[in-house]
């Protein structure tokens, strides 16, 4: 169950009306909620309304996430602890173009054999709290631009933090 608080519910309401009468697509609608809530659960029924009851909407999230390269997390894509049905976009970034490509079914398989947990440092989702911004995300142990496949033994879990200390460290 997704508890939104009274003031915080007004506050949204408020916005997906706005965004919902907007002269975009079903995609930049959704996005702009998304980008206006980073880090809150966001429910199927919020994104359904923006999307003026569009069925396509499911398929414009996954295509941000996929294609676009935007980190919306669900509970089969990084965050087991979020109810079905519910989605959270964990930053305000997109990941580069060379992660974007990764099928969604590795970056699952990745994400289960690691236990949803940093390689690095072991942080996961169950030490996180409202001041932490991470997310989890997929590195190439062998750099894309070297080469290195989108496979599941190219691909490690870290925390976004030591992701980019990674490739802080890299150049």
């Amino acid at each position: 169950m997704v508890v939104i608080l009274k003031g915080d519910a007004a506050q949204r309401w408020r916005i997906a009306n706005e965004i919902r009468k907007k002269k975009l697509g079903v995609r930049d609608k959704i996005l702009e909620y998304m980008r206006r809530n980073v880090g809150k659960h966001i429910t199927g029924e919020e994104l359904r309304y923006i999307a003026n009851d569009r069925s396509e909407w499911a398929r414009r999230v996954r295509e941000l996430r996929t294609e676009f390269g935007w980190p919306i997390t669900t509970k089969s894509t990084g965050r087991p602890d979020l109810p079905v049905g519910v989605y959270a976009l964990e930053q305000d970034r997109q990941s580069p173009p060379h992660d974007r490509k990764i099928p969604d079914s590795v970056r699952r398989e990745v994400l289960r054999r690691d236990d949803y947990t940093c390689f690095k440092c072991k942080w996961n989702h169950k030490l996180w709290n409202p001041s932490d911004p991470r997310h989890l995300e997929l590195h190439h142990r062998e750099h894309h631009a070297r080469g290195g496949k989108n496979t599941q033994e190219n691909l490690v879990t870290l925390c976004t933090v030591c992701h980019d200390d990674m490739h802080r460290q890299a150049h």
